[in-house]
């Protein structure tokens, strides 16, 4: 007898988890005057937690400095109006 495979409810795939997830820092990059660069190097931040600010930064060409004010101004500062 061959085991059956559980059915995960509709929205529960990779694929859906992962649109959730990416959401997110798109949406906090967005209205923002960032270049091209600066804007990957903050998604690369925010996808690969693991990695340290000047190692993204020297990878896409963008000050180390530059790239943590910014980090910090989109991600851990609460949004005011």
């Amino acid at each position: 007898m061959m085991p059956q495979l559980a059915a995960l409810p509709a929205g529960h795939d990779a694929a859906t988890r992962h649109q959730r997830a990416s959401a997110v820092p798109v949406a906090a990059v967005r209205g923002h005057d960032l270049t091209i660069a600066e804007r990957s190097a903050l998604l690369d931040c925010y996808a690969t937690p693991d990695r340290t600010f000047l190692e993204i930064a020297t990878t896409h060409g963008v000050d180390r400095e530059r790239l943590q004010e910014l980090w910090f101004d989109l991600f851990l500062t609460p949004y005011r109006r």
